[in-house]
This record gives structure tokens, C-alpha cells and sequence, in this order.
């Protein structure tokens, strides 16, 4: 059973994307709809939590800060109230370009990067970007699908090096988000899964083997991103906890679908994001 990023999306969802709107003032869950802008001014940072590399931090000095948003539908709303977390904690205005797009690939993403030319636009002009993506066409069917059915077939443990495709297409987004900002300070951001169906894979006796999976990912994810000075968000932990293995529906965190964000799960998405702080790099 695949993860269900290419099935289609439930009405219940559809409810969170309409709280998530009332919340934040972002847009419909559209497929590549850019909101309504705001900007930005200059936003003093510290160091990144979460890189590991010695790449060399900096400050944007731009009054105006864009923000490029990248996401499936896991990401929807959330631009905007990340947006709106940072207008409130630096005093300053934020500009989105919200690209979450149902079903949304990382594959697609590199797509968009390499041919999409209004879109390699908005990059180049992007003090903060973004990028999420699933790993239809580039991961592992590893079987660790969210429903309560029945597992007929055992999952299969996926390793790092099973994932090993799926981040060399991060890598491949990467490099061109560092050839289009062309050495400008710019504040990027990536983040792993988190694990809605834990309960089911408990019941069903494939908890171990499937965490295993999402925790490979995770790590394939981080790497990359620090090659690059990039930041990771860790909504896994945030969902999960830090051992992986907490229920986030029990946490409120999973909207009745059984596998998209409620409005209390963006809040902890956005907290992730907040709490990396916006140190810049110049690649």
C-alpha cells in the first residue's frame, strides 16, 4: 500500500482547510495559488538549530522579505500563519507566495525549478523559501499506508538507502534554489513527516518496521538539507515526540481524515518552523 499522497482528498479535510483559512487569512486549498501579498523588512538572526554544516550565517538586510511556500496539502494554511507568527514576533511584514499544491511530489517541485520559469521568478526573488514535498516517484513503498484496514502484506523496512533517491531530488532543488538566489542571503527551510497512523501500525503489529521507515526518511532529509546550511523543521518530533512513538491524533494534532494537519496541528507546524529562529545563509 502506497503513503496516500496521490489518492483523492476527503471532504473532512476540506472542513480543516476552511478552519485553517478563517485562522489565518490564507486562501483556498487551490492547486498553485500565490495569496494575496504582504511584505517584510529586515530580520536579525542567530544560529540554526538544526544544521549541521559550517555554512556562514548572515542577516538579510532587504526591507522586503518574500516568502516562497512549497508544500502538498500537508501544508496547507500554513504559510500564512507562519507569516503572520513572524509579523508578530520581529514587528515586520511578510510577503507569501503560497505554492501548496494537493498531492504535491518533490519530483513535481524539481519540475517547477527546472522548467517553470515564473516560478524560478519568485525563487530568485525569495528571501525565505520553503520546500516539502512527498515522495511519490523518488521513495520506497515500504507498505506503511494510514488506514485501519487490515495489513495483508507485511511492510517492508525501508533503509537510508532506500531513501537514498528521494534526497538526492532535494539535493537536485537545492542546487538550483542556490544558482537563482545567486549568492543573496536566504533563509531556507525543509521538514521531515510526521506519522499519523502509529495507532494502526501498533495495532497491527508493523509499529517497529514502519517507524524505522519514516525515521530513515527523516534522517535522508536532514542530511541533505545540511549539506546545504539549510534548516530542517522536524514535524515528526513535533507530532510523534522526540522517541517517535506518540499517537498525534490522541494530541488533537490530525484532522478526521486520519492523516492531514487540524488547526491545532499547523499551529505546531508554524512553532516548528518559529522556533529555528531565520538565520540566513549566502549560498
Amino acid at each position: 500500500m502506497l503513503r496516500p499522497y496521490s489518492l483523492p482528498l476527503v471532504a473532512s479535510f476540506t472542513v480543516v482547510v476552511l478552519l485553517l483559512a478563517a485562522c489565518s487569512g490564507s486562501s483556498d486549498e487551490s492547486a498553485d495559488t500565490t495569496l494575496a501579498p504582504t511584505t517584510t523588512e529586515q530580520m536579525t538572526t542567530t544560529t540554526t538549530a538544526s544544521t549541521t554544516t559550517a555554512a556562514t550565517t548572515t542577516t538579510v538586510a532587504a526591507a522586503t522579505w518574500d516568502l516562497v511556500w512549497i508544500s502538498d496539502s500537508r501544508g496547507f494554511g500554513v504559510a500564512q500563519l507562519w507569516a503572520d507568527l513572524i509579523e508578530e514576533a520581529e514587528g515586520v511584514e511578510v510577503r507569501v507566495h503560497d505554492r501548496a499544491t494537493p498531492r504535491l511530489s518533490l519530483v513535481q517541485v524539481r519540475e517547477w525549478f527546472t522548467h517553470d520559469d515564473e516560478f524560478r521568478g519568485e525563487v530568485a526573488d525569495a528571501e525565505i523559501i520553503f520546500v516539502f514535498g512527498n515522495p511519490t516517484g523518488s521513495g520506497p513503498d515500504e507498505g506503511c499506508a494510514p488506514w485501519t484496514e487490515p495489513y495483508w502484506q507485511p511492510p517492508e523496512r525501508a533503509t537510508p538507502a532506500d531513501w537514498a533517491s528521494y534526497g538526492d531530488v532535494l539535493r537536485d532543488i537545492l542546487d538550483v534554489v542556490v544558482e537563482l538566489r545567486a549568492g543573496q542571503p536566504t533563509v531556507i527551510r525543509v521538514a521531515d513527516e510526521w506519522a499519523a497512523p502509529i495507532a494502526d501500525w501498533r495495532e497491527a503489529g508493523v509499529e517497529a518496521v514502519c517507524t524505522a521507515g519514516w525515521e530513515a526518511q527523516a534522517g535522508v532529509i536532514r542530511e541533505a538539507a545540511d549539506e546545504y546550511g539549510a534548516g530542517t523543521a522536524s514535524w515528526y518530533d513535533a507530532f510523534n515526540g522526540p522517541d517517535h512513538d506518540e499517537d498525534p491524533r490522541e494530541k488533537g494534532y490530525i484532522s478526521s481524515d486520519g492523516w492531514h494537519q487540524s488547526v491545532e496541528g499547523a499551529a505546531a507546524q508554524v512553532e516548528v518552523l518559529h522556533t529555528l529562529g531565520y538565520d540566513a545563509i549566502a549560498p
